[in-house]
């Protein structure tokens, strides 16, 4: 049965028993040329997507100048012939996603389990927490961003494209403007992503530590070093938190006054003769389509930058070294707080 198995490619990289070092390389080899097929599956998700808005524009204008109800009904069936056909597109990339990420999560358990079991680490020893942790909770961060780490950038960047290039073709000054509305995010969303992927690296190490210690049988009870180390991560989570709800405000803010910005010039613009009130409609309606795909954009360069993140330190957790035979250097974890 379709997707009941874990891929070939995953399986070969067990196989193979070789982890990547880069979390780049870890992705094609675990995916090989299905990211080629999702990511073709992709591209249709995104075209269905955008065609939507045309027809809106179609059905508002017809019901505007008049247009006959055998042309309204026409375009209301393309409607939905075309939410229906994108409806069962995006079901089987979903499904093919997920098949890529939980075949890749189990490629990393196996190898990191086979690497583990070839050092001769005792239950007892200190550093068999952090191979628990990388096994269970960590493969699983890393191996689920693999389905979608090539065809969700193409699906939402692809619809924004298309999105940004129809609206330009109808009225390119109220679609500069829209841009010129989420400029912005260009600056602040890579400046505290960056924050954010110090404080997942501090977390996971100090998760790993206390891992060791209770394996290691390090009196748990009344441990003072313990207790510290669940308050750096409450301490931790929280600076995430704070960060990510942060970064959620500014982009709406954003978004908020796109839309005033629109309406208003665009309200101008059908006062002044110089655009269509179908027009003014159909940005209104495309720049509340284009939020959920453009925080879809910001959500994954974030996951990426984590697993990528974790990916690092599992590399280093269980001694992989780069192409040159060096070891790969170890993940930042200068403090900051905010």
């Amino acid at each position: 049965m379709l997707f009941s198995t874990h891929s070939q490619q995953s399986q070969n990289l067990v196989e193979g028993e070789a982890l990547p070092y880069t979390f780049v390389r870890f992705i094609f080899a675990a995916s090989g040329w299905h990211q080629l097929a999702v990511s073709a599956i992709s591209v249709a998700v995104f075209l269905l997507d955008a065609a939507p808005i045309e027809t809106q524009r179609r059905i508002i204008d017809a019901a505007v100048k008049g247009g006959t109800a055998s042309t309204i009904l026409t375009l209301i069936a393309a409607q939905c012939a075309l939410i229906v056909a994108f409806s069962l597109s995006k079901l089987v990339m979903n499904v093919y996603r997920a098949w890529l990420g939980e075949s890749a999560t189990r490629a990393l358990r196996v190898l990191i389990e086979e690497r583990l079991a070839r050092t001769d680490v005792p239950e007892d020893h200190p550093n068999s927490g952090t191979g628990l942790a990388m096994i269970f909770a960590e493969a699983d961060d890393v191996g689920v961003f693999v389905g979608s780490s090539i065809s969700e950038p193409i699906v939402e960047a692809g619809f924004l494209i298309s999105v940004f290039a129809y609206l330009a073709a109808l009225e390119i000054r109220m679609a500069l403007l829209s841009l010129a509305v989420l400029a912005p995010q260009f600056v602040f969303v890579p400046l505290m992503q960056r924050s954010i992927n110090r404080r997942v690296a501090r977390r996971t190490q100090t998760l790993r530590q206390f891992g060791n210690d209770v394996l290691a049988a390090v009196p748990f009870i009344g441990n003072g070093r313990n207790v510290e180390r669940l308050d750096e991560v409450f301490a931790l989570d929280m600076g995430v938190i704070k960060l990510k709800f942060s970064l959620n405000f500014l982009m709406n803010l954003t978004y908020s006054f796109g839309n005033i910005l629109v309406l208003g010039i665009g309200s101008l613009l059908v006062i002044r003769g110089q655009a269509e009130i179908a027009t003014v409609i159909t940005f209104l309606s495309a720049t509340g389509k284009v939020v959920d795909p453009w925080n879809d954009v910001v959500d994954w360069a974030r996951n990426f930058s984590v697993a990528a993140v974790k990916y690092e330190l599992i590399v280093q957790g269980i001694g992989v070294t780069g192409g040159d035979g060096a070891p790969k250097p170890k993940v930042s974890l200068a403090k900051d707080r905010i």
